[in-house]
């Protein structure tokens, strides 16, 4: 069990992420098989969203630095064989820079990918960071990172399991984001 990072060349990511949306797409019984081979994907709530103030006690939107925002995670799987599922998480993260970040160039984004028995116990949980750059000016941007996960069947459906994934974010952001979206 277990995640592997992988970075790709945004032309790969783009495909990658196409083939996943085709293959929700698709009538073919061969299609409707592999979709069925996966576990769950989600995104957390609390944790699709983080907006960055400047430091200070300031909240307002003058003292925002950056916003991001998980925009689509999507799973393609291999398997079952041997008792495992391989799966391929793609995840689409978008950053917008605020009023208090006119001079930033990039932004590093942290995120986590976590493989669950569905409501009962975490199998796997890794963090990464994700660069996203932005060019000559540009007041956003974002990147699409791809990590391997391994689901460890133990004797059960695919469905009985579930790929979690989000912005790993510090007490004081979570409590913030809950609050923001009124919780």
């Amino acid at each position: 069990m277990g995640i592997v990072p992988q970075r790709f060349s945004q032309a790969a990511a783009v495909a990658l992420l196409a083939t996943v949306l085709l293959a929700g797409c698709s009538s073919s019984k061969e299609a409707e098989t592999a979709k069925a081979e996966c576990p769950a994907m989600s995104v957390l709530s609390d944790a699709a969203s983080l907006q960055q103030f400047r430091d200070g006690p300031g909240r307002t939107p003058d003292d925002v630095v950056y916003d991001v925002e998980v925009l689509d995670a999507k799973l393609l799987c291999d398997g079952p064989q041997g008792g495992q599922v391989t799966a391929q998480v793609g995840l689409s993260i978008y950053v917008r820079k605020g009023p208090a970040g006119k001079g930033l160039t990039e932004v590093t984004v942290p995120y986590f990918v976590t493989v669950t028995e569905t409501n009962t116990r975490v199998l796997s949980r890794a963090t990464y960071n994700s660069q996203v750059e932005f060019g000559n000016g540009k007041s956003s941007g974002g990147v699409i990172e791809n990590v391997t996960v391994t689901v460890p069947l133990e004797g059960k459906s695919p469905y009985a399991f579930e790929v979690l994934t989000g912005i790993q974010l510090t007490p004081a952001q979570f409590a913030e984001s809950r609050k923001r979206r009124g919780r």
